[in-house]
């Protein structure tokens, strides 16, 4: 495939808001991992910050201040989002329930979809390109990259992908109810990840190639069919897993879980560390591998020039 070169990245997790390549200190000893909020007003307007829910402002933090950085005007807007707004659907189905399903303001429904995040970001930069946001729940980020690329190599010169997810309370009472551990509870996290991109301009990392199968027989089969098939070097290459695992497949291995925690497109974030790790030429390439689906993997292989 077509070499897809990432020039700039941006995240907000419990670690903070995180720009450029830089690697920051990381903190493991969290007990809690909702997103820390940046300074939004910096970049949205006062008025606006009102009544936008914390994944949207999140994104537009991240995607405004990747675009006020430079001055390209965006082929493509592409954004993945496993749960999309959550505090707004619930607010939406709340007030559905207590007006007994009657007539009800289409606002509360319109700020709860999922195309919220992308259309936002559009009207925000005035931008009337490709604009596409992709809800395939763990593997949503995965997908979008995949577009990405595909975009690219139909003729799209810049594109900004990003991914967004939110934790409210609701999940923590889901979770119980569906019996998941409480250590799985804590590790219920949130963040948003956005990555400008290029197929023209070359730069020192770029994504060499992604996979995603959504039923997987043997995790480890896979990896090495995929790593052979790019002639990757293990002894050269970082496994980034999401979440927490334990993948004996001779690489050097990270994991997100205590970093960021668990939400289904934390492999946007996984990507930011994996550019600040090829960006200290530490590493050759990085390996995402995503396996927020009991059944499915997703893979992701980045490079350095």
């Amino acid at each position: 495939m077509q070499k897809l070169y990432i020039h700039q990245a941006i995240s907000i997790s419990t670690q903070g808001f995180w720009e450029g390549f830089d690697l920051p200190e990381l903190r493991e000893d969290l007990e809690e991992f909702k997103a820390v909020d940046p300074d939004y007003k910096t970049v949205i307007p006062v008025m606006s910050l009102r009544r936008m829910s914390k994944i949207t402002k999140m994104a537009l933090m991240c995607s405004l201040t990747i675009s006020k950085n430079t001055e390209l005007v965006w082929d493509g807007i592409i954004v993945g989002t496993g749960l999309g707004n959550l505090a707004d659907t619930e607010k939406f189905l709340t007030l559905i329930s207590a007006t007994d399903a009657g007539l009800n303001s289409p606002t509360a429904f319109t700020q709860s979809s999922h195309n919220t995040l992308s259309g936002q970001i559009a009207l925000q930069l005035k931008n009337h390109g490709y604009n596409m946001t992709h809800v395939q729940r763990g593997f949503s980020f995965e997908n979008a990259l995949q577009d990405a690329i595909l975009q690219a190599n139909c003729g799209m010169k810049n594109i900004l992908l990003g991914s967004a997810d939110e934790h409210i309370p609701l999940l923590d009472t889901l979770g119980r109810e569906m019996k998941y551990e409480e250590r799985a509870i804590v590790q219920f996290g949130e963040g948003a990840s956005f990555f400008q991109l290029s197929a023209d301009v070359p730069s020192g990392i770029f994504v060499q190639d992604a996979l995603v199968k959504m039923k997987s027989e043997n995790q480890l089969q896979e990896i090495d069919s995929f790593v052979t098939k790019n002639k990757v070097d293990k002894k050269c290459c970082l496994l980034i897993t999401t979440p927490d695992m334990i993948v004996d497949c001779g690489m050097d291995r990270k994991s997100l879980g205590d970093l960021v925690g668990n939400y289904m497109t934390n492999s946007g974030i996984a990507i930011h560390l994996g550019c600040a790790y090829l960006q200290r030429e530490e590493y050759n390439h990085v390996l995402i591998l995503n396996a927020n689906s009991e059944a499915g993997m997703g893979l992701t292989l980045f490079g350095h020039e």
